[in-house]
C-alpha cells in the first residue's frame, strides 16, 4: 500500500490542480492530514482514528470528517465518516445585524478615502469575501464589463453579477482606485487588513456583513440558490443552511405580489352563472 505521504502529496498537487487555494490548504486541510504519520500506509482505521480524537459536535470534529471524507475518496480507501460529523454549525449573523442598502450608501458617501471607498461599494454589489476585492480582473471591470471576474481566492476563479446592478455606476466600480495594502501575503492575512481598517474606523457593520446582505438581496431579486451558491463561491447546502433561514414575510410578500402580476397565472372560475 501507498504511504500517507504519498497520497497527502498526490491528493495536494490534485488540490491546487483544482484551483483551491494555498490558505484553505492551510487552515483547514493540513490541520487534519498532518496527524496521519507519513511513512505509514493510509488505512481507514488511521483515518477513523483522527476524526475520533476530535470532540463531538464541534468544528474540529466537521473539518476532520470532511477532510478525511476527501483524501479516501481520494485514495480508494473505503471509508465514510459520515456518521460521526455530528450537528455542528458556525455562528450565523442575525438578519438584524445585516446592514439596509440605505445604510450601506449612506456609509459609502461618508468615506474619504478613494481606495477604501472602491473596495467597499465592490463587494458591496458583487457579496465577495473581504480578500477577493483584490483579487478580481479589475481590466475587465474598467472596460465596462459588470460581470465581476473572481481570478482566485478561497475557492478559485467564479464569474459574479452585480446585485443591484445600478451600483456598478453609483459606486463607479468602472475606475478601480485601490488602497495601500500589501497583497504578497495569504488571503486571509489580506482580508484581515481590509477587516481590520473598516473596524478601526467605525464602520456601523462588519465588512463580511455586505456579502451576507448581497445574498438576502439575490433571493429578493428571485436568483435561483444554485446560481447564487456558485456566484459566492460555496455550495448550495451551505447556501440554504445559512441564508434560506432568512426569508422573511417581506420577501414572501415581494414574491407573492411578482406571482399575482403575471399574466398568466391561473383564474379562479367565476362565480356569476
Amino acid at each position: 500500500m501507498r504511504t500517507c505521504r504519498y497520497w497527502i502529496e498526490r491528493f495536494q498537487e490534485d488540490f491546487y490542480q483544482r484551483g483551491r487555494s494555498q490558505t484553505t490548504w492551510t487552515t483547514d486541510y493540513w490541520k487534519v492530514l498532518k496527524l496521519l504519520p507519513p511513512e505509514e500506509p493510509l488505512t481507514a482505521a488511521l483515518l477513523h482514528q483522527i476524526v475520533v480524537s476530535t470532540s463531538p459536535n464541534t468544528k474540529s470534529r466537521r473539518r476532520a470528517c470532511m477532510v478525511t471524507k476527501q483524501i479516501a475518496k481520494f485514495a480508494r480507501v473505503k471509508y465514510d465518516p459520515t456518521p460521526y460529523q455530528g450537528n455542528y454549525s458556525p455562528k450565523r449573523p442575525k438578519p438584524r445585524d445585516i446592514p439596509s442598502d440605505a445604510l450601506i450608501i449612506n456609509y459609502w458617501r461618508s468615506l474619504d478615502n478613494p481606495g477604501w471607498r472602491f473596495i467597499l461599494g465592490l463587494i458591496a454589489t458583487y457579496g465577495l469575501r473581504p480578500h477577493e476585492a483584490f483579487l478580481v480582473d479589475y481590466e475587465r471591470l474598467s472596460s465596462g464589463d459588470r460581470v465581476l471576474w473572481v481570478l482566485k481566492g478561497k475557492t478559485g476563479e467564479r464569474r459574479v453579477w452585480a446585485f443591484h446592478p445600478e451600483w456598478y455606476e453609483q459606486f463607479n466600480l468602472a475606475n478601480p482606485i485601490l488602497p495601500a495594502v500589501n497583497l504578497n501575503r495569504r488571503n486571509d492575512q489580506i482580508g484581515h487588513s481590509a477587516t481590520r481598517h473598516f473596524w478601526e474606523i467605525g464602520c456601523p457593520f462588519r465588512l463580511y456583513d455586505l456579502r451576507h446582505a448581497w445574498a438576502i438581496r439575490t433571493l429578493e431579486y428571485g436568483l435561483e440558490d444554485a446560481l447564487a451558491a456558485k456566484q459566492m463561491g460555496h455550495s448550495v447546502e451551505v447556501h440554504n443552511d445559512i441564508y434560506q433561514q432568512w426569508i422573511d414575510g417581506h420577501i414572501h410578500q415581494r414574491a407573492y405580489e411578482r406571482l399575482l402580476n403575471r399574466a398568466d397565472r391561473p383564474q379562479p372560475p367565476s362565480l356569476e352563472t
